[in-house]
């Protein structure tokens, strides 16, 4: 019977590592085993316990300094009301081809938006921008003949991409935005019921 440190081990990630590393450990985990991908005799069980680990560490508090006593009591609940029916979700997805799987709800819970690629996003953006916008101009005020004024389809193409990538930086930070929400919504459900148990 596996416990919760298997479950680290399982994933390839460190004991007490965050939700995102859980997330992305799952992510690669499932594309490198997931049967549809991965012909070899032991890769569906492979999968089938990763999706298990997966489940477990996200359902548990097993981020904050817990005993071991009440990391055996997580681990027995779990046994107790969740382990059948996460290894049954687990052969479902299993069978199905890695294209539905990526489609799954489970599968859409290890999408981690970058914060810091977000807000970098968008400075480029608007760097970009002013750049075209302030070089344009200064080129036009220099230019000494007609034949040194800067393009201005240039200008254009250059400005609208930057616009482009602008909204585009955009819809990821509302996304990010969106996700740190929710993940401050879960840690204050989690504070809630540990406030409610003592």
């Amino acid at each position: 019977m596996m416990n919760l440190w298997d479950y680290y081990r399982i994933l390839g990630i460190r004991q007490g590592a965050s939700d995102d590393e859980i997330r992305k450990a799952y992510r690669r985990k499932a594309m490198e085993y997931h049967p549809d991908r991965n012909h070899s005799e032991g890769a569906q069980e492979a999968f089938i316990r990763i999706t298990e680990a997966y489940e477990y560490l996200t359902s548990h508090p097993h981020g904050r300094n817990i005993t071991e006593e009440e990391a055996r009591r997580n681990y027995q609940a779990w046994v107790d009301y969740r382990r059948a029916e996460a290894r049954k979700r687990a052969e479902a997805y299993a069978r199905s081809t890695y294209s539905d799987f990526k489609k799954s709800q489970l599968y859409q819970t290890t999408n981690v938006i970058d914060g810091t690629m977000v807000f970098l996003g968008l400075a480029l953006a608007v760097a970009v921008m002013a750049m075209t916008v302030f070089g344009y101009i200064y080129r036009m005020k220099t230019a000494a003949t007609p034949d040194d004024e800067p393009s201005s389809a240039l200008a254009v193409v250059t400005f609208t991409a930057g616009l482009a990538y602008l909204v585009i930086s955009l819809l990821y930070l509302s996304a990010w935005l969106a996700q740190q929400r929710k993940k401050k919504q879960t840690q204050d459900a989690t504070k809630k019921e540990d406030k409610e148990s003592v």
